[in-house]
């Protein structure tokens, strides 16, 4: 009879191993030196409680380190001898120092199993399919990581790897022509034409499910199964869908319980603003002022790069529930003037993974019913459609908060300057998702 697998293990080796994504983005990994699966079964009933808290880093990793080593030896004790009273464990509330660090184990890492392909594979390779695969394989090493230990590779991972590329500009085109990986992933409000086309999607995962699949699995036994089965490329010409009131309610309720950092706030002010990721990335303190006219605070958000014009630059009110939740006293806190210096620049990738670990955390499918993609982009969706279904007559009014030209002014629109804040804030205040 086929064992049922555990959730948050996997075997390597023949033994156990825990795995945790933690929400920093890193990935926890450690033997529970067994290869049996009922001792392994009754390890993981006494830690699966504690996973929500190690992956929020509540409890602090040395912390937990030191708990599942007292678990480990404590359900051996028992297995030799299984008239003693099993030992509860307790997770000290206390912080103690961590212990100097481990030798680290050497792991294979997604760059050397890529080398390792190349020297295999890239041998009757042609020029140009030599630089196609490396722009291909770009894609997965900026998501993923370099160094990253391919067995710690999910088929989660690779979806959202693909969730990435389905949404990469075409790199032949300006302004995209001259931009880094990391500047293509980030680059938001990309019209459907210029998206990378349905062919060169289904190259992309062609060329991972042959990594992982063909090389790493059935070639070298590296992998006891490919994280890339039963993974599907979608067409790149779906639109941007939006979220539903419900929906985003449960990405309301999500941050709320999260600790006072950045993931918390970007994703409120997301939800809040309609502002794009790479403009909320940014912010700094200085671009935080207060209106004495409306007698509110705002941002004001200067003009940026991908093709942007003047009319991205704007003001924004800060939404009172963000008042309301602290979000002024967190920037107080903040001693570096970038606010959210952990996901600026070459790092913002980690938003929009991060925040598909969530939406499919919360349930949250993917695609709509419409089969419309819902990525970090459809909060600005969801904040443009709601507006415009409800409170907000004036389209000018909208497009200035969200920072798009203003249209359907015919020839007043060389004499249409910007609005003051006090008459667009109602755009803003009307959003009500808690």
């Amino acid at each position: 009879m086929r064992l049922k697998s555990l959730p948050y293990t996997f075997k390597r080796y023949g033994n156990y191993y825990i795995q945790i994504r933690l929400s920093n983005g890193r990935s926890y990994k450690k033997s529970l030196s067994t290869d049996s699966y009922r001792e392994a079964s009754a390890l993981m009933i006494s830690i699966i409680p504690h996973i929500p808290f190690i992956k929020s880093l509540s409890i602090p990793i040395p912390i937990f380190e030191k708990f599942l080593s007292d678990l480990i030896a404590s359900e051996r004790r028992v297995a030799r001898n299984p008239l003693l009273p099993q030992q509860k464990m307790i997770v000290p509330s206390e912080l103690v120092e961590p212990q100097p660090p481990a030798e680290p184990e050497k792991v294979l890492t997604l760059s050397d199993a890529w080398a390792m392909y190349k020297d295999e594979k890239g041998r009757n390779w042609t020029k140009s399919i030599s630089m196609a695969n490396e722009r291909y394989i770009e894609v997965l090493l900026a998501v993923l990581g370099e160094k990253t230990d391919v067995t710690a590779i999910t088929k989660q991972d690779i979806k959202q790897v693909m969730e990435v590329v389905e949404n990469l500009p075409k790199r032949v085109v300006q302004p995209y022509r001259s931009m880094s990986i990391q500047q293509l992933i980030a680059c938001d409000d990309v019209p459907p034409d210029d998206l990378v086309g349905v062919e060169a999607i289904h190259k992309h995962l062609k060329l991972y499910k042959s990594l992982f699949k063909t090389f790493l699995t059935d070639s070298n036994d590296i992998l006891p199964k490919s994280p890339t089965d039963g993974v599907v490329a979608a067409s790149s010409k779906a639109r941007f869908g939006a979220y539903s009131s419900a929906e985003m309610k449960k990405f309301i309720e999500w941050a709320l319980k999260q600790p006072d950092g950045w993931l918390k706030w970007i994703t409120l002010l997301l939800a809040y603003t309609g502002a794009r990721r790479s403009e909320i990335a940014k912010l700094e303190k200085s671009q935080i002022k207060y209106d004495e006219d409306s007698q509110r605070y705002y941002f004001l958000i200067p003009e940026g790069g991908q093709g942007k014009t003047e009319n991205a630059t704007r003001q924004v009110a800060i939404h009172p529930k963000l008042i309301e939740w602290g979000f002024m006293e967190y920037v107080d806190r903040r001693w570096k003037e970038r606010i959210f210096s952990e996901v600026a620049g070459t790092n913002i990738t980690k938003i929009g993974k991060v925040l598909a670990n969530v939406r499919d955390e919360l349930g949250i499918p993917y695609l709509d019913d419409y089969g419309q993609r819902r990525l970090v982009h459809s909060f600005r969706h969801t904040m443009i459609s709601t507006c415009l279904s409800g409170w907000v007559d004036n389209l000018a009014h909208l497009q200035q908060v969200v920072g798009h030209e203003k249209s359907g002014a015919g020839i007043t629109q060389r004499y249409l300057h910007t609005f003051p804040l006090n008459l667009v804030c109602y755009v803003i205040d009307g959003l009500c998702w808690a």
